[in-house]
């Protein structure tokens, strides 16, 4: 454990739920109801047991009326925990950005136990204190706080967490006293703070761009199971599933005859990836097949289809190193899974990106400066992927 995730969680929920109780007033009456003075009610973050000794202690001077608050215990809330390994996500602005967000690993959820001690002379003080919180739990109280600022947002991304109050008032008065003893009630509650703990905000140390997962057909009519003996008795004679039904498969299987040459893969990928390219110059889009020559005397339009846009950015890679200077940077394209290529950067100018599966480029007149053959890149961190993908589409000026 040589993380070191601290960030004040404990204390902002105990400092706040001290706010939310400490403006109590109490007021002192005459015989016929009417109010004479008020005095604010004293709140301390202290066992009762260390108010008390402070009370017997005259040189403290702590006078009452006064409430004790302390924390009993932290515990784990097993009701709210449901994934370990699955980050939580907040947008890093206020205004709402796919692109932009902070992610950190799901926080461990906690219940602060917290106690709750009354302490006054007179009875009419503890009912006044008691009816300054008690109209106002039923059921819960919430406190608004917010996550830490060490996760990446650059405004304050509220939490609210629940305060129930146990419903019980433990009222304590005096029996036997002698004639030096001072007269005391005190009344004990106790309150749940549902909260949570964060773990350290690590720095990425690495990222899966692509999963390849494989499925296999099996026979179902045919597949055998050999006897075994489960809870010391023996299984029937071999069945096949076409006998039992799907219910057969468990973890008793000995043999399987699988169709292996039936194998299924699905990848999920990070990669852009390019589908169709249209082409136009006077406002009816044409699909490229091949090798298509572009004209240098209007304007050029483009409309990919694929996946993954919304992420990356886009090139022109040619074969001539003249191609399109004048407009943009000559530059290597590196990723994690796909060997380093060279393009030019087209700038933002240059293109819009629809969704993440459409994008358009547009080519003014004159802007291609050389002839030679080239291709669109669209690339991330992940990998690239070009518009060659597209039906073999290469494009050609000359």
């Amino acid at each position: 454990m040589k993380n070191r995730a601290f960030h004040f969680e404990i204390k902002d929920l105990l400092t706040q739920f001290v706010a939310a109780f400490d403006d109590a007033v109490i007021s002192r009456y005459n015989k016929s109801r009417q109010k004479k003075s008020n005095i604010e009610v004293r709140y301390v973050f202290a066992p009762k047991q260390r108010v008390m000794y402070d009370i017997i202690n005259k040189a403290q001077n702590l006078t009452l009326p006064v409430v004790a608050i302390n924390l009993t215990g932290v515990t784990r809330d097993e009701a709210r925990v449901f994934n370990k390994l699955a980050p939580s996500y907040i947008p890093a602005q206020q205004i709402e950005d796919p692109n932009a967000g902070s992610k950190f690993l799901m926080p461990v959820p906690v219940n602060l136990e917290v106690n709750m001690s009354i302490l006054a002379r007179y009875m009419q003080d503890v009912d006044q204190i008691v009816s300054n919180f008690v109209p106002y739990n039923n059921p819960y109280i919430i406190l608004s706080w917010k996550v830490p600022s060490d996760f990446g947002a650059d405004y304050d991304q509220e939490i609210r967490s629940e305060v129930l109050w146990s419903g019980n008032l433990a009222y304590t008065t005096p029996t036997e006293t002698t004639y030096n003893d001072h007269y005391r009630v005190a009344v004990d509650t106790s309150f749940t703070i549902k909260g949570w703990l964060f773990p350290e905000q690590k720095d990425t140390v690495g990222s899966i761009y692509k999963i390849d997962s494989n499925f296999i057909n099996v026979d179902l009519a045919n597949r055998i199971y050999e006897p075994a003996e489960v809870n010391n008795k023996q299984v029937a004679e071999y069945i096949t599933y076409q006998q039992q039904g799907y219910g057969a498969l468990s973890g008793y299987e000995t043999t399987a005859q699988t169709l292996t040459s039936n194998t299924e893969t699905v990848t999920v990928s990070g990669i852009p990836e390019f589908t169709n390219i249209f082409y136009t110059t006077t406002g009816t889009f044409t699909q490229l097949r091949n090798t298509t020559t572009i004209l240098t005397g209007n304007d050029n339009n483009f409309m990919l289809y694929g996946k993954r846009f919304q992420q990356s950015d886009f090139y022109l890679s040619a074969n001539n190193l003249n191609f399109f200077p004048k407009y943009s940077n000559y530059q290597e394209i590196t990723s994690a899974k796909n060997s380093t290529i060279s393009g030019y950067t087209l700038d933002s100018s240059f293109y819009n990106i629809a969704s993440d599966n459409v994008a358009s480029i547009f080519l003014p007149t004159s802007t291609l400066s050389a002839s030679g053959k080239f291709t669109f890149i669209a690339a991330n961190e992940a990998g690239w992927g070009s518009s060659y993908q597209a039906s073999s589409s290469i494009l050609n000026i000359t």
